[in-house]
């Protein structure tokens, strides 16, 4: 049994407190070394890897290469298509109908007989009316040579005159009358509606028909007036429909309006149309008026126009120093538009790239992979120079 004094036991207990710090010490250097070198997992190292990471993951996009070409600055109007040329066709007289000659989708010439109403009344006063003034003419000759020989008097020779006329204006009415048994197209065209039929007792002023000259159809628009100095009359429109499709028909500016309405602030203006094809009045069309046209405008496909708090931009798709296809956002400034492109005021050149497809949440300088497309640019050319 060994005895040690109360200094011994002092000096062994101050020694091993030393030991644990020095102990302490080392840990706490090793794991920083060990933490420095990377020689232990990090998460917020992991994070910052896997950041890096996404960053760098190529997004699919699909690029297009600006070109020139041809841009019209259009005016783009609604309005239902009407005939100029529509007449309502009434009953002259009162008789039943005998004989209808024309139905509905029927074309018809001027003067053409529509139907026939009976006509024996109106033959006979004709007849008698025709009578009478051949009497008359008769009477009016003997006077007249009597008068010319002062045989009779002229109040006489006036008188025999006088009946001559009245018969004569009495034959021309009943004339008339038989005439109005035969219902004729006024004008031109095709009939859209018909209102009697065979046996039915017609009375003056009753509707028959109504035709209408297909050839005479337009389009009346009210223009903005700030567009009155960039319209002329027969300058291009172009006229399409929903219910036929994408089809186009050519038309023209017929007439514009000499007045701006003060109410509204527009101005008329009358479209016709070079062909109706399927196009029918009544129909509601879409009218695009050519205000100008630019041969070699820069475009850029509207398809590729992002909007971020109202402010519309592009991206471009640029090469790095590392051969790395990456976005940079480029500000859109419109000059002209049509339904297709935009003709940017500046910022664009003929053969840049531009990110068409794929866009939605691409940021600045993020690394792009583009589809592959007949249409697409060859990435492996240079680019055309872009201002970084």
């Amino acid at each position: 049994m060994f005895w040690l004094d109360y200094g011994e036991l002092r000096g062994l207990w101050r020694c091993s407190r030393v030991v644990a710090v020095f102990k302490v010490i080392a840990a706490a250097c090793w794991c920083f070394l060990m933490v420095g070198c990377g020689g232990a997992d990090s998460p917020k190292e992991t994070a910052k890897d896997k950041a890096e990471k996404a960053k760098e993951k190529p997004i699919l996009v699909e690029i297009h290469e600006v070109q020139r070409g041809v841009i019209e600055v259009l005016l783009e109007r609604s309005a239902a298509l009407q005939a100029e040329r529509q007449v309502q066709v009434l009953a002259r007289t009162e008789n039943p109908a005998i004989e209808l000659l024309v139905e509905e989708g029927d074309f018809v010439v001027k003067d053409q007989i529509l139907l026939k109403l009976e006509s024996d009344r109106q033959r006979t006063d004709y007849e008698q009316s025709k009578s009478q003034l051949d009497k008359a003419a008769l009477e009016f000759q003997r006077t007249e040579k009597l008068y010319q020989q002062n045989l009779i008097s002229e109040s006489e020779y006036a008188n025999n005159q006088f009946a001559f006329q009245q018969a004569q204006l009495l034959c021309e009415q009943a004339k008339r009358e038989l005439d109005y048994t035969e219902v004729r197209a006024p004008i031109g065209g095709v009939i859209t509606q018909r209102e009697v039929k065979v046996g039915d007792r017609v009375t003056t002023g009753t509707p028959i028909f109504e035709i209408v000259d297909l050839a005479s159809t337009v389009a009346v628009i009210h223009v903005p007036e700030q567009y009155l100095p960039k319209l002329n009359q027969g300058m291009v429109a172009r006229l399409s429909s929903d219910t036929i499709g994408d089809q186009l028909f050519e038309g023209f500016v017929s007439r514009i309006s000499p007045v701006v309405d003060a109410d509204a602030g527009t101005v008329k203006v009358v479209v016709g149309l070079s062909d109706l094809g399927q196009l029918a009045p009544g129909m509601w069309v879409k009218v695009e008026l050519v205000l100008d046209r630019k041969e070699s405008a820069v475009l850029i496909p509207k398809r590729a126009v992002t909007y971020n708090v109202d402010r519309a931009s592009v991206f471009k798709a640029i090469m790095d120093d590392k051969g790395v296809l990456r976005a940079q956002r480029q500000p859109l400034e419109t000059l002209n538009v049509d339904k297709r492109h935009i003709e940017p005021v500046g910022g664009f050149e003929e053969g840049d790239w531009i990110v068409v497809a794929g866009q939605a949440g691409l940021k600045d300088q993020v690394a792009l992979r583009q589809t592959e497309s007949e249409d697409a640019p060859d990435v492996s050319m240079d680019p055309a120079s872009v201002q970084q």
